[in-house]
């Protein structure tokens, strides 16, 4: 495997960018002991496309998760809660 100086790093970028490309794999050293290896980066993996949210299913999720039963709070009413506790422009 091939080595290249962190100096020669620095200061000959592109020598080294090209021997990257031809070499595959290069070994970073500092004062001739190995500190980095330095490799291409790998392709991006794809993401898949993102799921659109569904009212029906949510409400369906919703409604197996409580079945009939009715939460003790809402979360409108937790959040006034939380914000009248608030001095202004402070958090208590």
């Amino acid at each position: 495997m091939e080595t290249v100086t962190i100096r020669d790093l620095r200061q000959n970028w592109p020598e080294v960018e090209k021997r990257l490309a031809t070499e595959g794999e290069l070994t970073v050293t500092r004062d001739g002991t190995a500190v980095a290896l330095l490799t291409p980066p790998r392709p991006a993996k794809v993401k898949s496309a993102a799921k659109r949210f569904d009212p029906a299913v949510h409400a369906a999720l919703i409604r197996k998760i409580w079945s009939d039963k009715k939460p003790r709070f809402t979360t409108d009413q937790k959040l006034a809660d939380e914000r009248a506790e608030r001095a202004f422009g402070r958090i208590s």
